[in-house]
């Protein structure tokens, strides 16, 4: 059953960000963005562009790019990746090719470090983001066609706080109610920028496609590392509008030594379903946890409804906090 606020309603919702903070002296971070547009409809092959930016901020604020990275991909409508474009070893690129991007995708990237793919690298957080790009499209594939007014299988009942049993995406879905209203307009990213720097060239947009963009930064802060995550999940429709489908902004500390968590809040800012921002209140549970786990303790402390598999999505990439954070140079308080 979903549990709701003492007013016997689910929590509300921040709204969309309008400006984003301004990138801090002796930081670096980690920006990327993927793109995906139905060829020819949602129901059929999807093609993917995606690319990723890490720089280093020092101590005046001044920024410089260390690495990029950039693919392309088609991914059928049984989700096999059946094409891959990208500057990687050979080696990598036919044992990811052909194979369905599903689960055991994610444990076959990590098995491919000594092939070619650090974990830590943007190109395999890119590939990470491919095992979503399904059902990121289904919503691309809802807020265009629509659903048809009959009760649906509903496979993804109890996958997260959304779809948990009882909850309005399950009763909409047994009534054969739309799921999806109108999303809130999201405003164009680069102006929410504070400085066209702060995010790398990112693929321009589409209509009729699905869009998503992240931020990781990290901080020194002492002997602690005061990290920031921005997420958006967008869809633009076939008239151009964008509106936020997933927003999440996410701030923590951690140690900076043992990386573990001593503060973490989530500000959900725009979700499909009112029960959604319930799972931004139990991340307290990975209080305690180092961030080399980040990937283990999600799923072991954010299961099933306790969670939302975009949210996950976000508390998984604090595993790229030990790297980056590696690479300030200052300590300032």
């Amino acid at each position: 059953m979903v549990q709701l606020t003492a007013g016997g309603t689910p929590p509300a919702l921040f709204g969309v960000a309008a400006r984003l903070p301004a990138r801090r002296p002796s930081s670096a971070r980690r920006t990327s963005d993927l793109q995906v547009t139905p060829h020819p409809t949602w129901d059929q092959d999807l093609l993917v562009r995606a690319a990723a930016r890490d720089a280093v901020v020092d101590g005046h604020g001044r920024l410089t790019e260390t690495a990029s990275a950039r693919l392309s991909a088609v991914l059928d409508n049984g989700s096999v990746l059946s094409r891959l474009t990208a500057p990687l070893p050979r080696s990598v690129v036919e044992a990811v090719t052909g194979h369905p991007t599903v689960s055991g995708f994610r444990a076959g990237l990590r098995a491919l470090a000594d092939a070619g793919l650090p974990p830590d690298s943007l190109d395999a957080a890119l590939l990470d983001d491919l095992p979503t790009v399904r059902l990121v499209s289904g919503y691309g594939r809802i807020a265009e066609l629509g659903e048809p007014p009959r009760p649906r299988p509903t496979p993804l009942v109890g996958v997260c706080t959304g779809w948990a049993a009882d909850g309005t995406a399950h009763r909409l879905s047994q009534t054969g109610g739309h799921l999806l209203s109108r999303t809130p307009e999201a405003p164009d990213f680069p102006a929410m920028l504070d400085h066209p720097a702060d995010f790398h060239l990112e693929h321009p947009s589409r209509s009729s496609s699905m869009h998503r963009r992240r931020i990781l930064e990290v901080a020194a802060q002492g002997q602690e590392l005061a990290i920031y995550e921005y997420f958006r999940d967008s869809h633009v429709d076939r008239d151009g509008r964008e509106g936020s489908l997933h927003e999440y902004e996410l701030h923590a500390v951690a140690d900076r030594d043992s990386l573990v968590l001593s503060a973490i809040t989530v500000t959900p800012r725009a979700l499909p379903f009112p029960e959604c921002p319930l799972a931004s209140g139990n991340v307290h549970a990975l209080l305690g946890t180092s961030l080399r786990a980040a990937d283990s303790e999600v799923k072991a402390r954010l299961p099933g409804t306790l969670g939302c598999t975009h949210l996950s999505d976000v508390l998984r990439f604090l595993r790229f906090v030990e790297p980056l954070g590696a690479r300030i140079a200052g300590g300032g308080d």
